[in-house]
């Protein structure tokens, strides 16, 4: 290990200027055609893992942020009897006259359909933070300068937002942290620490290298455990970054951050510094709920990963479906 990364240095030290006054990217930055190259080169057997959780009613989520809520938006009989009421036109699609009535939609085709609407958090299940999630400072300032107080709106974040997330295709390393520990998921309360991923990459033989996707493996056992306190520590966070160049983290709990039981972090009352550091100061999108199990199962520790969000304008964070391939 080149450096102590148990002291608290981290917080005067960012990678703003790195990236350049206005950049809204950050770590993602240094994916590029040569890395993307790299990273596909390492498919060999074409096998796909899904890194994803399913979403559902009364599924696992962080205290912080709202549950889980589809609802049923229209079905096919719904409309159908929506016909003889004075229900506006505009829904209302089996009235006379309107799109699916006869004679446009014939008796033997007698089309319907199925719709739904949904209200949740961007914070659940298997997700990305944006580099304006979290903030810090008077101003609430986030990564590169942005501020709550200059860049906020009633609609979300105007700098920094999901939409400034690039595709993301690069070489994923699994650090199988349970694993690694002989545990099928490191206890409540475990914080991993710097020492722990250096023992966990060399019991796997993986070398951790610059613009890597880094997913830790708490051993969450989705659904029944993904709440747990369990989780990194920021010597954890710097090492990944600061020696092995991670620019994308993650891990298989809801908050990547790892508490002791009297609720306290790896930095005396500091509510989320792996958080701070890695969303705020470096840069670095944070993964959190991924589904690493069938890779630890496999022992696969060396994969392509992709990674890609859907770009909803001021969201702070947003559902993904990353994959590995090998």
């Amino acid at each position: 290990m080149k450096r102590d990364y148990h002291n608290n240095t981290w917080l005067n030290e960012n990678v703003w200027e790195k990236y350049g006054k206005g950049d809204e990217i950050g770590a993602a930055k240094e994916i590029n055609a040569a890395s993307v190259l790299a990273a596909i080169s390492m498919i060999k057997e074409g096998k796909v893992y899904d890194l994803e959780t399913e979403r559902f009613k009364g599924m696992p989520v962080w205290p912080g942020h709202t549950g889980f809520e589809l609802l049923a938006y229209a079905s096919p009989k719904g409309r159908q009897n929506m016909a003889d009421s004075n229900i506006d036109a505009s829904v209302n699609w089996y009235k006379e006259g309107e799109w699916l009535s006869e004679p446009t939609n014939a008796a033997e085709y007698h089309m319907g359909l199925n719709t739904e609407m949904m209200s949740t958090s961007m914070h659940i299940g298997t997700h990305m933070d944006a580099l304006c999630h979290f903030s810090t400072g008077d101003d609430n300032h986030w990564y590169n300068g942005f501020s709550g107080d200059a860049h906020c709106t009633n609609f979300g974040p105007t700098r920094c937002d999901i939409t400034s997330t690039p595709p993301m295709v690069m070489r994923g390393v699994l650090l199988d942290m349970a694993g690694y520990k002989g545990v099928a998921s490191l206890p409540n309360n475990y914080i991993v620490t710097a020492e722990d991923c250096e023992g966990c990459a060399k019991w796997e033989g993986v070398e951790l290298k610059p613009g890597d996707a880094v997913m830790v493996r708490l051993g969450d056992d989705w659904p029944n455990n993904a709440c747990g306190d369990a989780g990194l520590g920021v010597s954890a966070a710097r090492y990944l970054v600061e020696e092995g160049g991670a620019i994308l983290v993650g891990d298989d709990m809801a908050c990547i951050d790892g508490f002791n039981a009297d609720g306290s972090t790896s930095i005396p009352n500091h509510p989320q510094p792996v958080h701070h550091y890695l969303l705020i100061q470096q840069g670095v999108h944070i993964l959190e709920f991924v589904q690493l199990d069938e890779l630890a199962r496999d022992k696969v520790y060396e994969f392509c990963f992709i990674c890609n969000v859907s770009k909803v304008r001021g969201a702070t964070g947003m559902f993904v479906r990353p994959i590995a391939i090998i």
